[in-house]
């Protein structure tokens, strides 16, 4: 019989909490913000801190929280708190309060009950400086706005660099191979021993020149798929599975149904996902199964799932100079939503990306 592994002993037992009064002293003195205890009255039997034009905290236990607010919010405040001890259920408001100097801020309060033997004794509420939180707010909303139109910007000048590539130098190489195949076919057709050296390094020519325009093609493609905007993301999402074909053995791409046109962000969206995603499983994974699937999810969502069976990684320490994956997780963010990047060495890896499904935009540019 096999050696029994040792039974590891019994953890020690965690240390007991400080008093509760300690706790709450320094809970209330750690937030940014005010906590008050409102008794059923609606007086403050608790502040933990002063606000300007007050001396103290305690100046004000015992008064009514209706001195402290506006008139015309006192009714609507009232009302909540009254809710709030009739049914035992936290609630979430704003209004405006002044201090004795006059002086008026705006807050956004938490009030949550405080339950002894079955009854709401008590209200426990925070209260944060609304201006602040709205001032945050629309900090985060500028910030997006502005890596949104920089990455539209962006996308603008990979389409133009592409449109170059495609009608300049693309034209060239495609005349250019004309040319050769054309002198080289008149060449072979002599039948001529003196030309033997002109027709094999025309032939290494015209390959190089093929090399070139498949390079060509390739960048285009890479920049922005030109079947992105005239076509949509299924076949965009298509373009980008063939080219994985010879590296992966096996890769699905399903959509169960047809996807009709997407708001052109959100097409963008999608396609830099799944190419920074397939250009991860390239570089790094060393998969031989790959499955790529675009979903609607309800009426307003598109999800979109890109797995692998390749090497997996801990997506708690990724190398800071690989920005594939933070890549994905801002472009998600750009519309409130969340990756969800699952990974575990030797377990493959599963990118989700849920996006909200916009109806089809008509474009102001003179895009088709």
């Amino acid at each position: 019989m096999a050696d029994r592994p040792p039974i590891p002993p019994p953890a020690e037992a965690a240390p007991p909490l400080p008093d509760a009064g300690l706790l709450w002293q320094a809970l209330t003195a750690s937030i940014d913000g005010f906590v008050s205890v409102i008794d059923r009255d609606l007086r403050l039997q608790f502040l933990n801190r002063s606000d300007v034009g007050h001396l103290a905290a305690n100046t004000v236990v015992g008064l009514s929280l209706m001195d402290f607010i506006v008139p015309e919010d006192r009714d609507r405040v009232r009302r909540i708190l009254e809710e709030v001890f009739a049914t035992g259920q936290t609630a979430a408001y704003e209004t405006t309060a002044f201090n004795p100097l006059g002086q008026t801020t705006a807050y956004a309060v938490r009030a949550a009950p405080v339950i002894e033997g079955g009854s709401v004794v008590a209200i426990v509420a925070t209260s944060i400086d609304a201006r602040l939180l709205h001032e945050t707010e629309q900090a985060l909303r500028n910030e997006r706005q502005a890596l949104q139109q920089m990455l539209r910007t962006q996308e603008r000048e990979r389409q133009l660099v592409s449109y170059e590539i495609h009608d300049g130098l693309a034209q060239y190489q495609a005349g250019a191979i004309m040319q050769l195949e054309a002198g080289l076919h008149s060449m072979q057709s002599r039948n001529d021993p003196r030309l033997a050296d002109v027709i094999r390094s025309s032939s290494e020519g015209l390959r190089l020149m093929r090399a070139a325009a498949a390079e060509a093609r390739r960048l285009i493609n890479g920049l922005r798929p030109p079947m992105l905007d005239e076509l949509g993301i299924e076949e965009a999402v298509e373009s980008l599975v063939e080219r994985m074909h010879d590296i992966v053995p096996v890769i699905r791409y399903l959509h169960p149904e047809p996807l009709r046109r997407l708001d052109p962000d959100v097409e963008t969206a999608v396609f830099r996902i799944v190419q920074e995603s397939l250009s991860n499983i390239r570089k790094h994974a060393s998969a031989r199964h790959v499955t790529i699937v675009l979903e609607p999810r309800g009426e307003r969502d598109l999800a979109v799932s890109i797995a692998d069976d390749g090497v997996g990684f801990d997506v708690g320490h990724v190398p800071p100079d690989r920005f594939g994956l933070e890549g994905i997780r801002q472009r998600a963010r750009l519309f409130g939503r969340e990756a969800t990047i699952t990974s575990r060495p030797g377990q493959g890896t599963v990118i989700e990306v849920v996006l909200p499904l916009f109806p089809a935009m008509t474009r102001g540019d003179g895009q088709g």
